[in-house]
């Protein structure tokens, strides 16, 4: 689904809140609020919020501690090699290594 395609939907679900505004069956629940799904609105505020559920999720990002021996991988080759290839090679993000060559320098195990 395109940006511009979930734009529409959100902008659809904003006007029918919209219409829905003085409805009885409204109810507020702290943050939340629930549409009657019996009436006709409500039941357009399903079918359109249902075409949210179709888009996968990102991938959970899980902080994985980094070994010793990737640790010496990264000083042995810091200079040598670019981060992006220490990325590939380890597995990990260029973010992840650029922080590793950091914490590595203020401990004095890479020089400046």
């Amino acid at each position: 689904m395109t940006r511009e395609e979930k734009r529409k939907i959100r902008l659809q679900i904003i006007s029918l809140l919209d219409r829905c505004e003085g409805c009885i069956h409204k109810t507020k629940l702290g943050a939340s609020i629930t549409e009657c799904r019996r009436c006709p609105i409500g039941q357009k505020l399903v079918e359109a919020s249902s075409n949210f559920k179709n888009i996968p999720k990102p991938i959970e990002r899980m902080w994985i501690p980094w070994t010793t021996d990737e640790e010496q991988f990264v000083i042995k080759n810091y200079g040598k090699v670019s981060c992006e290839e220490m990325a590939t090679k380890l597995g990990r993000t260029i973010t992840s290594v650029q922080s590793k060559i950091k914490k590595l320098r203020k401990k004095g195990l890479i020089p400046r």
